[in-house]
């Protein structure tokens, strides 16, 4: 009877092993969405209006939703030291913070892109924009593509492991 008690044990525990990996690479898509359509509003905002990039950030943060939408209020809030610190400085901070889900190839994308706005020509931070917004698609794209056999991949090795074990035990 503890065996199969201890048999059923090893299935739950693989199953909350699977779904929470599932859970997490769905985590990462929907942020990759989530940065890759805040890029696409800010490219708007800076194509459309001649506003100071705290006022494009305000309004930003109210459009924003998802993972982006933390960052982004987490960077108009700290607007206030710019002077202090350099936007640069402020947009790297506001990753570290809110940025977690991103895996790091993107997450420096995203640093660099922080270099280049508010402080060149509009056509400059277009064009850098316009390179990170691909990558995030081109990442994005990628990981819709293959997330169902990620998750076929997931079931599949919980599941298998969990029985090899349940085997052992009885």
């Amino acid at each position: 009877m503890t065996r199969i008690m201890g048999f059923a044990l090893l299935q739950l525990a693989a199953a909350l092993f699977a779904r929470g990996r599932i859970a997490d690479a769905a985590a990462r898509t929907e942020a990759l969405r989530s940065y890759s359509d805040m890029l696409e509003q800010l490219r708007g905002l800076l194509e459309s209006d001649g506003s100071p990039m705290p006022v494009l950030l305000e309004t930003l943060s109210r459009r924003c939703t998802g993972h982006a939408r933390a960052f982004v209020r987490s960077l108009s809030a700290a607007m206030d030291q710019l002077g202090e610190r350099s936007f640069q400085e402020l947009w790297q901070q506001a990753l570290e913070e809110n940025a977690r889900l991103v895996d790091e190839d993107t997450k420096r994308m995203l640093e660099s892109l922080g270099g280049v706005l508010g402080r060149y020509d509009p056509a400059t931070q277009l064009e850098a924009l316009d390179a990170c917004r691909m990558h995030l698609r081109q990442r994005l794209d990628k990981r819709q593509s293959g997330r169902a056999q990620e998750t076929h991949l997931i079931l599949g090795l919980s599941f298998s492991a969990s029985l090899l074990l349940g085997i052992i035990l009885i």
